[in-house]
């Protein structure tokens, strides 16, 4: 690595990141084709790498199936090859409001740091991965094993573009996922996605009547925004004490009057679902402030469920949902989306990322039991189990060995609530590049990448894809 300087590559790194950036790459499921599976954007970001990998002269690249691209360098017959996996789609913006620039438009601010959505998660890396692996092959550095630099469009969603690449590319042993924080997870929890379903009505003859309740729109986000609409409530009490709820619980809200009906929203603090005590979900607050009122039937059976027993229990310890155990700690639970159309058919998802002790099956059964108002529960079958590799794997030694080698310090190492690419590797794992006393802003409103971690994360993923490259 020490034939390689980085500081060359800067500045082409940086413009290509932000023409990535300006891709709004969020799968859109009523626009798909053939030619673009998950609609057009994250098509688009796939062949933004794919042209800039071609404009360098890369011999080895490809698409399989529109889904997920590929640029492999090294020996072409080695048995043995070296995964580094990453994605380039992102989530939606639920939480406009609370933006200061548009999210695909990115902008460099004083602070030395770009924001939009995805430079944290995980545009921002996929570039620097980009630039890690052309600065390899531009030195004619030597490599024991191939290196498969592997790029994702649907990892925000069911990880198809993976399955889909594994099964005409070939299973992978060893690897890693430089997404997120350079916390080396030999260990990542389970998934588990579970939506709820329920007949919204309220009885007849009631005076106060739930009519609308809307938050989130993907499993994965903590949502930062909700709405109700409801009627019976005098709004001369109303605002006052909405006002008090959102003083006393730091939140914002609004109250809106039209006709009879009232329209309430509340911003909270959106985060990624691997880490919901780190935000305050929309919706749980909303609901809690509208169950001190009057309402009844399964409009009442709604608010209570996600505005009590979930509402502030992100580890589903006060709903006993949450299961621990030592090896991989706590389940953590999210309410992702919420919807409540009056008449018509209810829906709450709940995301939980779980230990060993947590059983999905039964799970099921309890929320059933404890809640008789519900009429089904699908479980969704993209859910994953969890991945342990462990801190003596010689994958992990080596990739704790390399970031030593260059920060002069060993890793954070431990067990992650995020679902990375890693864990498609049977001795993959999970290894950012962001250092890990910087705060996670993915999934959040202004989401950005400090720009001061250039040199560190492209000297980071030089010296762990070597060491890998050189000694499994």
């Amino acid at each position: 690595m020490g034939t390689i300087n980085v500081a060359t590559y800067h500045d082409a790194w940086l413009n290509d990141l932000t023409e990535l950036l300006k891709i709004p790459s969020v799968r859109e499921d009523a626009l798909a084709s053939t030619e673009a599976p998950y609609g057009p954007g994250p098509k688009a970001a796939l062949d933004f790498m794919m042209s800039i990998a071609k404009r360098d002269g890369f011999e080895k690249i490809g698409t399989v199936g529109n889904r997920a691209g590929y640029i492999y360098i090294g020996p072409e017959d080695d048995p043995e090859p070296i995964g580094v996996i990453v994605h380039v789609d992102v989530v939606p913006v639920n939480d406009i409001d609370q933006w200061q620039t548009d999210p695909f438009t990115p902008v460099i601010k004083a602070d030395n740091h770009i924001y939009a959505r995805g430079a944290d998660d995980m545009k921002s890396a996929v570039m620097l991965t980009y630039y890690a692996i052309k600065a390899i092959q531009d030195a004619h550095l030597p490599l024991k094993h191939q290196i498969r630099f592997i790029i994702g469009t649907d990892e925000e969603s069911e990880w198809a573009d993976m399955h889909q690449y594994f099964a005409e590319e070939g299973a992978l042993q060893y690897g890693f996922s430089p997404d997120g924080a350079a916390d080396l997870s030999y260990g990542e929890k389970g998934i588990s996605q579970l939506d709820l379903y329920f007949d919204a009505t309220n009885p007849e003859n009631t005076t106060i009547q739930l009519i609308n309740f809307k938050s989130g729109s993907a499993t994965n986000v903590l949502p930062g925004f909700a709405e109700a609409t409801f009627s019976g409530i005098p709004t001369n009490s109303l605002q006052e004490s909405f006002e008090q709820y959102c003083q006393t619980e730091n939140i914002t809200g609004e109250l809106k009057q039209k006709d009879n009906q009232t329209t309430l929203t509340v911003q909270g603090v959106a985060t990624h679902a691997a880490r919901p005590e780190t935000g305050k979900n929309a919706a749980t607050y909303l609901a809690n402030f509208l169950t001190q009122y009057d309402f009844e039937g399964n409009a009442a059976n709604f608010l209570q469920f996600i505005g009590q027993k979930l509402h502030k229990d992100p580890y589903g310890e006060q709903s006993g949902y949450g299961k621990a155990e030592p090896k991989l700690g706590k389940t953590s639970q999210n309410i992702g989306i919420t919807d409540f159309i009056v008449n018509k058919t209810g829906h709450i998802n709940l995301n939980f990322r779980h230990s060993l002790a947590f059983d999905e099956a039964d799970t099921v059964s309890q929320i059933l039991s404890d809640e008789p108002w519900l009429t089904k529960i699908i479980r969704d079958p993209a859910g994953v189990v969890p991945h342990y590799v462990g801190k003596d794997n010689q994958l992990v030694k080596l990739l704790a060995d390399a970031y030593e080698s260059v920060t002069g310090k060993a890793p954070d190492q431990g067990v992650n609530g995020g679902a990375s690419f890693g864990r498609l590797m049977s001795s993959g794992v999970g290894f950012g590049v962001i250092p890990t006393d910087e705060p996670s802003t993915a999934h959040g409103a202004n989401e950005s990448f400090n720009l001061s971690n250039y040199e560190s994360g492209m000297k980071l993923l030089i010296a762990e894809i070597l060491a890998l490259s050189d000694n499994l």
